[in-house]
């Protein structure tokens, strides 16, 4: 799994400052410079949730950091689990065809439909249903299918909690393969706190204490034994996989605005 050292880069940040609060106080952390190359898979592990989820935020789009700079070369995915650019109104078939048509040339399956019809199957769900009337666990198992109909550069996961589990689970076990065969080749950035998911998927790892100092970086074991070595107990990479989604649904959330495109050249 490691990446050639040649490998181009796909994504820089350059004296990347993040903002968040603590205890009602707004911290700005300390800058962040750090390059992801082609084909890597790399974990995120920082104590600090919050810290986490404002990173691949900011690499997505969605955050402004306070200072520093992101530049990228082909298309990140939007994080893999949350709602993209979906509307609740739609129903399931309506909204797996529009993003289709947006991200036309990115489309994987040879039939989009066929490839539709085998999760709402496994799921028990019908493509006539809306969105917005599915139970929440429904909506976040179909929010992470519509994401991996697609090819992209860069795949940003901020949770595993769909993609591990039971193999009993037939709709998580077919999610976790097509996930395998998307991320081949192509970038993996994740900030999961599940272990084993970061065991099983990542051989890279970037360090960062709770005040978003970069402490370490190399192979993923290493920064599991810096981590443990040089934070304390509260700084810990945890095993809770919950992410905060109000720093990403308003924003990701296409309902009042279809015209825009959800894209990052």
């Amino acid at each position: 799994m490691n990446v050639a050292a040649n490998h181009a880069v796909t994504l820089r940040l350059e004296d990347l400052v993040l903002k968040f609060s603590r205890k009602e106080k707004t911290i700005n952390t300390i800058p962040i410079s750090f390059s992801f190359r082609e084909g890597e898979k790399r974990a995120i592990l920082c104590g600090n949730r919050r810290i986490r989820d404002e990173l691949l935020g900011s690499i997505y789009g969605l955050v402004q950091p306070a200072s520093g700079r992101i530049s990228h070369q082909g298309l990140v995915s939007w994080p893999l689990g949350l709602k993209g650019g979906l509307d609740g109104k739609l129903t399931l078939r309506q909204n797996m065809l529009f993003l289709s048509s947006l991200y036309q040339d990115r489309v994987v399956p040879l039939n989009i439909e066929k490839f539709l019809k085998t999760f709402l199957d496994a799921a028990g769900l019908s493509p006539r249903e809306r969105l917005k009337d599915l139970r929440s666990r429904d909506q976040k198992l179909f929010f992470l299918m519509t994401a991996l109909a697609f090819s992209f550069d860069v795949f940003l996961v901020p949770s595993a909690q769909f993609l591990m589990g039971s193999e009993n689970d037939q709709v998580i076990k077919y999610l976790r393969t097509v996930f395998e065969a998307r991320i081949e080749n192509h970038t993996l950035i994740t900030t999961s706190g599940n272990k084993k998911f970061l065991k099983d998927f990542c051989d890279q790892g970037l360090a960062i204490d709770a005040s978003g100092q970069q402490i370490f970086e190399g192979s993923l074991d290493e920064c599991f034994d810096w981590m443990k070595a040089s934070s304390s107990q509260g700084d810990s990479v945890e095993e809770s996989d919950i992410v905060d989604e109000s720093l990403f649904s308003r924003d990701l959330s296409n309902e009042d605005n279809q015209s825009e495109l959800l894209e990052i050249i």
